[in-house]
């Protein structure tokens, strides 16, 4: 019975439709397929097959719930705060007495904000001196704006004590206390610190990535199978590794 309710409206909305965009169109082959196209939309609702089919993608990739993943993120944080993780990472510097590694990032693009001056424009009025020739009175207006300039590409190193960038053309080393604020950005963080004018970007985290293996507690309920869930490091992760381990330094 649907079907054939299905099929009359069909059929009703392609003949009505192609009526009147035939008014405006003025060629019925193309009418007739743009009613047609309109029908199927209107009774078949093919986009909504294609949110479910979305949806069933989601659910596949992974079925645990958001908060336990982020439970199980937050204890791989901490892990690298305590410096547990330290182990998984080799590294060329040299550490001072009761000094821990804590990550060794290769691959991390160091940029700064600089000031650029960018075309301007006159001020003022110009007078006719001569045919082609002209002077202006005034002033000559120029702008700047920010921008972010890639500067080098390194290693980017936290230890209990420094914040060090190793690169082939820059490198800093800087004590933790020396860093006034970290915040996240795309694909990184931007490091202010004392005594510098223009913040520092540290841009390619996700260089570093981990498998976590997530294990279902039958006893609290957990109905989804073990998976391994993909880890990979942001600006958020890394501002708060740096503050956990200036607090524990504390």
């Amino acid at each position: 019975m649907k079907f054939i309710k299905n099929t009359i409206l069909l059929f009703f909305i392609f003949f009505i439709g192609s009526a009147i965009i035939d008014l405006y169109v003025g060629n019925t082959n193309v009418s007739m397929f743009l009613g047609l196209v309109l029908a199927i939309v209107i009774i078949l609702k093919p986009q909504k097959h294609f949110r479910k089919l979305g949806s069933v993608k989601k659910i596949f990739k992974t079925s645990i719930p958001d908060e336990t993943v982020e439970h199980h993120r937050n204890l791989i944080l901490d892990q690298f705060i305590a410096g547990d993780l330290a182990k998984h990472f080799s590294t060329d510097i040299f550490l001072k007495k009761g000094e821990k590694l804590v990550f060794d990032i290769p691959g991390i693009q160091i940029c700064e904000e600089k000031t650029i001056k960018v075309k301007g424009s006159h001020s003022g009025y110009s007078v006719r001196i001569m045919k082609g020739l002209s002077y202006r009175f005034g002033d000559f207006e120029s702008t700047a704006e920010k921008r972010v300039a890639a500067l080098d590409t390194g290693h980017f190193i936290i230890t209990t004590k420094r914040l060090i960038f190793s690169g082939g053309k820059k490198s800093l080393d800087i004590p933790l206390s020396k860093i006034v604020s970290a915040k996240p950005v795309n694909n990184g963080i931007l490091i202010d610190r004392t005594a510098k004018q223009n913040v520092e970007y540290f841009l390619g985290l996700d260089n570093v990535q981990l498998d976590m293996t997530l294990v279902p507690e039958v006893q609290n309920g957990d109905t989804w199978k073990e998976q391994k869930v993909k880890f990979s490091l942001n600006g958020f992760d890394v501002r708060r590794i740096i503050q956990g381990v200036i607090q524990i330094a504390e």
